[in-house]
């Protein structure tokens, strides 16, 4: 299976970067999806990394992962350059919605309060946490929310798709839908705001999503 992603455009992916305050960075790439897709790879880091340098960002360290979306392996691939990750003040990602996602969940014990973000959108696809079990994290709707929110997706975390925190029916931070057995996705995207320091974007009030351009119609052509 191969997760398609599309380039978000340059100016939305600065403009993040330095509303966050972000100078330093750390480059991971997907290897295989999003190589295939023209958004990631060698290629892409090469790219990315000469439009941040070109900016003023100072890139610790660029990597290629053959598995951005498999737990196990940045696992081991960030561990490798642990120091750069400790240094940095953001994770930028070329890889879809499930490797940010990814990251963020490795990141979380370690180093919980690292800003993850991402270069791309992804579009039409979960998440490997060990063999025989996997998660759907990212619906593929073709606009990410996960810079505003934390590296969290509320489309797939929220069991309504809410864009604008918890419904009523949140008790002690599980969710009405599965018999209060799962976590609210709301929640999580509060805690994680609140440990990146980002809490006013939780605040933020984003209109009622326009499902229209997330059908199952959808088709990307890239040559």
């Amino acid at each position: 299976m191969v997760v398609i992603t599309t380039k978000k455009p340059v100016d939305e992916v600065l403009k993040v970067l330095k509303e966050n305050d972000v100078r330093s960075l750390v480059v991971v790439s997907c290897g295989v999806c999003a190589a295939l897709c023209q958004t990631g790879g060698t290629e892409g880091l090469k790219k990315w990394t000469e439009i941040l340098e070109k900016e003023g960002f100072d890139i610790l360290v660029g990597i290629v992962s053959e598995d951005v979306c498999d737990n196990r392996v940045m696992m081991k691939d960030l561990r490798k350059i642990d120091d750069s990750v400790k240094d940095a003040d953001a994770i930028l990602t070329l890889s879809c919605g499930l490797g940010v996602q990814s990251i963020v969940q490795v990141l979380s014990k370690k180093h919980p309060n690292k800003k993850v973000f991402v270069t791309n959108n992804t579009e039409f696809m979960g998440m490997t946490e060990r063999i025989g079990r996997f998660r759907m994290r990212c619906l593929g709707c073709g606009d990410c929310l996960l810079n505003e929110t934390g590296g969290i997706c509320p489309v797939t975390t929220c069991a309504k798709a809410l864009m604008n925190g918890p419904c009523g029916g949140m008790v002690d931070g599980k969710c009405e839908v599965g018999n209060y057995e799962r976590d609210c996705g709301w929640v999580l995207i509060y805690n994680r705001l609140k440990a990146i320091g980002r809490l006013d974007l939780f605040s933020k009030l984003r209109e009622p999503r326009d499902w229209s351009d997330s059908g199952h119609q959808r088709e990307v052509i890239f040559r």
